[in-house]
């Protein structure tokens, strides 16, 4: 059974001038099915377990990695950091920050990509419709807009989200 992905988007005020728009933070509320399937949980094992079996993700990757987190790679960083500077190396850091990043992920290249790490079959086609007809909405003050089909991004507040992008 194929169930149409809607969306509803709060947009909750972060700070400075609330007649700005970027000043507030859009959330999903996402259909109670998205949330409550557990086969997305099966689904992101299984990735996970083939993505560790091929060796698909770069050892400097923590997050999302079974013994891995945030702190994980701020502990790796610091150690490679400290060694380079007790040999007298000279180290240059460059601070990315992707603004939007989740929102810009388009939905044809994450097919392509799941597909080049060995991902295929009925695993992609479930992505592949879990993607597919996507609608979203802002709402405000019980006020909404019209739907509007979604071709980018990865869908955040749910179990694969983090994974696809």
């Amino acid at each position: 059974m194929i169930v149409q992905s809607i969306t509803k988007i709060t947009p909750i005020f972060k700070k400075g001038n609330r007649q700005k728009v970027d000043n507030y933070r859009p959330v999903s509320l996402i259909s109670l099915i998205g949330k409550a399937c557990e086969f997305e949980t099966v689904i992101r094992d299984a990735i996970l377990e083939h993505l560790d079996r091929h060796q698909l993700i770069a050892d400097s990757q923590h997050d999302f990695r079974k013994g891995g987190s945030c702190l994980s790679n701020l502990l790796q960083f610091l150690d490679d950091v400290t060694g380079s500077l007790d040999k007298n190396n000279c180290i240059d850091v460059i601070y990315l920050d992707f603004a939007k990043a989740f929102d810009k992920v388009p939905h044809e290249r994450l097919l392509d990509k799941v597909s080049k790490h060995g991902i295929g079959g009925q695993v992609w086609l479930w992505i592949k419709e879990w993607l597919r007809d996507r609608k979203q909405r802002v709402c405000v003050s019980g006020r909404s807009s019209n739907w509007i089909s979604v071709t980018n991004g990865v869908p955040q507040g749910l179990v694969l989200g983090l994974y696809y992008f």
